[in-house]
């Protein structure tokens, strides 16, 4: 097969927009990839972290119930200290997940958001921490902005919980029923 040089240009012609697709679709694949492979990486080192911090209160079990129970600080020292270096390795957990959030998934980024505001609602301990006066001037306004969001919605609450377990509960088949 012979084919003249005005073949040749039009050949050309039509080739090159496909190869140049081919091309866009196999990068457009490599970053799909590398942000999922971003994604998955990010979210083991924020769960990580949490484990982490899970460790500590093993370790320290008596400031658990400032946390998760809604006792208030402790006055007495050197508990008090103790829970609010915690509350302090917490919000700066709960701050970095907040400044990273576009390398999670959706998904995983809000279960962190109810665990964060879930917290955040049930210790007092934390809600003090953030105020802006002591240190709450520190954090990413988002991050702030947020806990309050869940606090006016009563996340983690019994009453949110049961709301919650109500809407995910499944209807009953008619066979059950």
């Amino acid at each position: 097969m012979n084919l003249t040089l005005e073949q040749w240009i039009m050949l050309g012609t039509w080739a090159t927009p496909v190869v140049s697709a081919m091309g866009f679709l196999l990068i457009r694949n490599q970053l799909r990839g590398d942000r999922e492979s971003l994604e998955t990486q990010t979210s083991w080192e924020v769960y990580n972290v949490g484990s982490t911090i899970l460790q500590i209160f093993i370790a320290n079990p008596e400031c658990r119930p400032y946390f998760y129970d809604h006792l208030p600080t402790p006055v007495a020292e050197p508990l008090r200290s103790k829970v609010l270096a915690v509350v302090e390795l917490v919000c700066d957990h709960m701050e970095n997940i907040i400044l990273n959030r576009h390398a999670l998934d959706g998904e995983t980024y809000k279960v962190w958001v109810l665990y964060m505001q879930g917290l955040y609602n049930r210790s007092p301990s934390m809600r003090e921490f953030l105020d802006p006066p002591c240190e709450g001037y520190r954090y990413s306004s988002h991050l702030l902005e947020l806990l309050h969001e869940g606090s006016h919605r009563a996340v983690g609450s019994a009453d949110w919980i049961a709301q919650r377990h109500v809407t995910l509960k499944p209807p009953l088949s008619p066979d059950i029923a």
